[in-house]
């Protein structure tokens, strides 16, 4: 039997493209890229709560000050000569309570002993504060003329300079839960800057 050409040719034509069909399958399978989705846990960070700082009343004039709030005072002559806790039992001011006080707070004097009428006088006041009292307080000190501004750590302060002749340097320090004060005499800018180092000391004394 004889096969045409044309049948021939025909047939090898087939025979080439199934060829191709099968090696491009091969290829298709062979470039197939099987993927898995990793899931990453991902790590909870829970966040500190910030410390809480509360108030701790000084039960006397001993317990207002920190060792370097001392410091600051003794190498100038300067000691606790009234208030609770002092050698005296006279009142701070001869016609009546602190503003302290007032609130149920406590009142201080540092002096030169013998000295009080004539050298510098130091007078530091703490007292607790609550919603109730707290407006009052800063209208008390608004109404005294003072300058208002606000501390690093969030206290409102309410002072003055003062002068070294007449005007005492003033610095209040108003927290959420507590008043510190220092009132200097003679004033000035140096009297001021040690008032607001005693103030802190006495933030610092007074919280936990």
């Amino acid at each position: 039997m004889t096969v045409s050409k044309t049948s021939r040719m025909q047939q090898g034509s087939l025979t080439l493209i199934t060829l191709a069909l099968l090696l491009a399958a091969c290829s298709t399978a062979s470039e197939t890229i099987v993927t898995e989705e990793v899931v990453l846990d991902e790590e909870v960070v829970e966040e500190e709560a910030p410390a809480t700082i509360t108030f701790s009343r000084p039960t006397d004039c001993t317990s207002v000050l920190t060792d370097q709030g001392l410091a600051l005072l003794t190498p100038r002559g300067i000691e606790l000569v009234a208030g609770p806790g002092s050698p005296s039992n006279d009142p701070i001011y001869v016609e009546g309570q602190t503003p302290e006080e007032l609130v149920g707070g406590l009142s201080c004097l540092f002096a030169i002993p013998g000295e009080e009428d004539t050298g510098i006088n130091i007078i530091l006041g703490t007292a607790a504060l609550d919603t109730a009292i707290r407006p009052t307080v800063i209208e008390d000190l608004l109404a005294q003329q003072l300058n208002v501004g606000q501390t690093t750590d969030g206290a409102l302060t309410y002072w003055k300079w003062g002068d070294e002749v007449i005007v005492p340097a003033i610095h209040n320090s108003l927290y959420g839960d507590s008043w510190y004060s220092a009132l200097i005499q003679p004033g000035g800018r140096e009297s001021y800057d040690l008032g607001v180092a005693l103030v802190q000391e006495m933030r610092t004394h007074t919280t936990q």
